[in-house]
């Protein structure tokens, strides 16, 4: 193995952990917004406790992405509100006397089904006769959460199919350099039939190392520094697959290419001289 190889091994290397960086930083922003959507509950105001009661039990059994339900009287969200705010100069006691409808605040999971789970929520509240008046559900604020994971999910969709184009004709034109550079050394010379299967089996190396080994190096140290606790696990497996994929794709593509544009077949073939022994004439 030359130094070619190993300087184009390394490289590929660094390009496959860069890719998984730029992945990572991606879903760490989704992430973020997405955990935003936790800090968006639906409110619920009702004068009824018993049957705002009821109402979370049906949400709770029903709809899986509901992180939390938090049922409190109107009188003690007041008072804790005037406790919070004591600039107002309102002494929570005095509120005893006037009367406050309950609240009941729904929270969701941080993941893209909240938003289907919170249409479905809707339905519920709308089908449970409860008015629109009696309702906070942020409207503005998800639909504003939900522009931007599209806009996200859409910008990264494209930048990973170029990323994922760049790395492909890369490592095809870097293995078709080395194949070029081995087509080079040998040019004019005669190579024994030992020569040829020793350069065959040299070539099926650097393709087997090229198709696995940075790969492989990317994914270890992708799991050493997720068991050092230096980041949470964002990366799902389907992400190294893409990867995986790219690297072989682009390592049988070069080989294909290196076969098609390589002198033909004859020229390799081995030819069995027979000595000439001439005839005497008796």
């Amino acid at each position: 193995m030359n130094r070619s190889f190993f300087f184009i091994l390394i490289l590929i290397t660094l390009v496959l952990v860069g890719w998984s960086y730029v992945h990572y930083q991606y879903l760490e922003s989704r992430e973020f917004r997405l955990n935003q959507l936790s800090e968006l509950p639906i409110f619920v105001y009702m004068d009824d406790m018993n049957q705002l009661q009821q109402l979370a039990r049906e949400l709770l059994e029903t709809i899986p992405e509901i992180d939390s339900l938090f049922l409190e009287s109107g009188l003690q969200a007041a008072q804790e509100m005037l406790s919070d705010f004591p600039e107002l100069g309102i002494e929570p006691n005095t509120l005893t006397e006037y009367q406050f409808p309950n609240i009941l605040s729904i929270t969701f999971k941080p993941q893209l089904s909240s938003f289907a789970a919170r249409e479905m929520v809707l339905k519920v509240l709308h089908d449970s006769n409860i008015s629109s008046r009696d309702i906070d559900d942020q409207t503005p604020a998800w639909t504003l959460a939900k522009k931007e994971l599209d806009f996200l999910n859409s910008r990264w969709s494209q930048t990973t199919f170029f990323i994922a184009i760049t790395v492909f004709l890369m490592i095809v034109f870097a293995r078709l350099f080395l194949y070029l550079k081995e087509a080079i050394h040998h040019q004019g010379k005669s190579l024994t039939i030992l020569e040829k299967v020793r350069a065959s089996e040299i070539n099926r190396l650097h393709n087997a190392l090229l198709s696995t080994l940075p790969f492989l190096i990317n994914i270890a140290l992708y799991y050493i520094l997720l068991a050092l606790n230096k980041f949470p696990p964002l990366i799902n497996w389907s992400f190294f697959l893409v990867q995986l994929i790219t690297l072989v794709a682009a390592v049988i593509t070069a080989i294909l290419v290196n076969k098609l544009t390589s002198p033909g077949k004859e020229s390799s073939k081995i030819t069995i001289a027979v000595p000439y022994e001439p005839k005497i004439n008796e």
